[in-house]
């Protein structure tokens, strides 16, 4: 008898948690940023985002210029992946018991570099001029979705990290042999 009931627990709690998720997915669409696409910059420094994206990312974007294979590129995060990327950290932090002092010196430095930047009603995002000079952008955007997020990259580093002598040097592709 205490086996049925442990099964029928567990079920029940299965289903409840299913019921969650498709309640929670109807309800907010979560894009998961795929694949890649370069675009031309407008005279304004502007650069389109792909369709199928910009319905997940509303209006506001948090860009942070980062680093990415040794390149320097721009991370957009919609303001939700934003702070749930902030919380992670916290809690692992936490987890690890690292000092708070720390995480905090941690976390003001990503929000230290990162702003929020605007996409248009026609689906383009503005690259301001210190960054689109700093990715050495002249007339085109590299776009790759990261999954929870997306970058910006200069179209030959991009290329350049997608050779295959490049891809033969990925340890996790060795072992998988998705991208080789």
């Amino acid at each position: 008898m205490k086996k049925k009931r442990l099964t029928i627990e567990v079920y029940w709690s299965v289903l409840c948690v299913s019921a969650s998720v498709r309640k929670d997915m109807s309800k907010d669409r979560t894009v998961l940023f795929t694949g890649n696409v370069t675009h031309k910059l407008d005279p304004k420094s502007r650069v389109a985002i792909p369709a199928s994206w910009r319905a997940a990312q509303g209006e506001i974007l948090v860009l942070i210029e980062a680093h990415s294979e040794s390149h320097r590129v721009l991370k957009c995060y919609t303001q939700e992946s934003f702070a749930e990327k902030i919380g992670a950290i916290r809690e692992h932090a936490r987890e690890q018991q690292i000092p708070p002092g720390e995480v905090d010196q941690y976390v003001g430095k990503i929000t230290g570099c990162s702003f929020e930047a605007e996409v248009s009603a026609q689906g383009k995002l503005l690259i301001p001029k210190p960054q689109r000079e700093r990715l050495k952008l002249a007339e085109t955007a590299t776009i790759v979705g990261r999954g929870t997020f997306f970058e910006i990259w200069n179209p030959a580093d991009y290329e350049s990290t997608h050779t295959a002598d490049a891809l033969s040097k990925l340890k996790l592709d060795q072992l998988f042999h998705i991208l080789s």
